[in-house]
């Protein structure tokens, strides 16, 4: 088999996926997008190997500005809502082609930033969850708030095309603050959206990840894993997030209480030490990231009806039931059994709110 080599397909100077659609939103609009182009600076971004933190500036602020000048400040989701998923290009090609639902969202974390090098995907499975995550690519910046949308709302989309059967999130979270929430987010989504979330991220239940793909191409996956993985080792796009990988790696250690720092050092292929200095440097410790998992696994466990506190412990890696009490009031200020009043009473009103993608079939289309 024969790579492409000089068939690799040169990024668009416009930054990824996201950028290209709103060019024809605004064009669709009678809008010349070029001079929002300029004033972004993305039309002089073609080069090479671009500067990630100053292509993501640009592509952010030609996002913000396509949004001022279209007077549509929920753009990302619209684009998302909108878009035929094979404009995602090969990307999209190498997700439908693989055997399962896991595997495509693996190829989502290993090949997401060749679409966007500002962004960086993480997918994780626990005993309670299949988590899709987002990020930036500098650790210490988070996404864009339409970039975020953006990118939810697909990977949203992908499942649903790729499922073998209905599927629906278990939770959807955005690290923005609720106050800037789009009014218009939650009719996107069947279930209550989370803010101030520690990540960007949508959760399905954990059997999402077997289910098998109608579309399935052994020989298409291999060809297009091997020209990702040449375009990745060419290219060098890999955002370098440890944090990320250290609360994967932490996921299926939790209920068998073996979440130290050795253990996840050796499981990274780095010493203690260099595990804790490079943590620092993207400002995180690795207890904070470890309460980070727990805090999220925990809203998970407290939705599922019967299972008890002691279980919940268990799967967190607590050794007695109060320690879990105790951490529920500290990360929501409410006990657990209130936390699981609340989330029924939030999830009925969700239901009421008339979901705009649900009602006309726009996501469940197979592209």
């Amino acid at each position: 088999m024969t790579l492409p080599g000089q068939a690799l397909p040169p990024r668009t100077p416009a930054g990824g996926t996201v950028v290209r659609l709103a060019m024809e939103r605004l064009a669709q609009a009678g809008l010349d997008p070029g001079p929002l182009l300029r004033q972004s600076g993305l039309s002089d971004a073609a080069t090479d190997n671009p500067d990630v933190g100053s292509e993501a500036d640009s592509q952010v602020a030609f996002l913000n500005a396509a949004a001022d000048a279209l007077q549509d400040t929920s753009l990302g989701l619209h684009l998302a809502q909108d878009c035929d998923l094979r404009k995602l290009g090969l990307l999209f090609y190498l997700m439908n082609s693989s055997e399962t639902v896991g595997e495509a969202l693996r190829c989502f974390e290993r090949f997401g930033s060749a679409d966007d090098p500002s962004i960086y995907g993480s997918y994780r499975i626990s005993d309670v969850a299949v988590t899709v995550a987002l990020g930036h690519a500098d650790a210490e910046r988070q996404l864009d708030r339409q970039l975020s949308q953006f990118w939810l709302l697909t990977i949203y989309r992908l499942v649903l095309s790729f499922a073998s059967e209905a599927v629906a999130p278990i939770s959807v979270s955005f690290r923005q603050p609720e106050q800037d929430r789009s009014p218009a987010a939650q009719s996107y989504f069947p279930v209550p959206i989370d803010y101030n979330a520690s990540e960007d991220r949508i959760d399905f239940e954990i059997q999402v990840s077997d289910m098998k793909l109608s579309t399935f191409d052994p020989y298409l996956h291999v060809y297009l894993t091997q020209y990702f993985e040449a375009l990745v080792e060419a290219t060098r796009w890999e955002p370098a997030i440890l944090w990320s990988r250290v609360k994967k790696a932490m996921a299926p250690r939790l209920s068998h209480g073996t979440v130290t720092m050795a253990n996840i050092a050796k499981d990274l292929g780095l010493s203690t030490r260099t595990l804790s200095r490079r943590l620092s440097y993207e400002g995180k410790t690795f207890s904070a990231i470890l309460d980070e998992l727990r805090a999220e696994l925990a809203i998970h466990y407290i939705k599922i009806k019967g299972i008890p506190i002691s279980e919940i412990a268990w799967h967190l890696g607590y050794r007695e039931a109060s320690a879990v009490v105790v951490a529920f009031r500290r990360w929501t200020g409410m006990s657990p059994s209130q936390l699981r009043r609340t989330h029924i009473l939030r999830s009925v009103s969700s239901e009421t709110l008339g979901h705009g993608d649900q009602t006309n079939g726009r996501l469940g289309e197979r592209h």
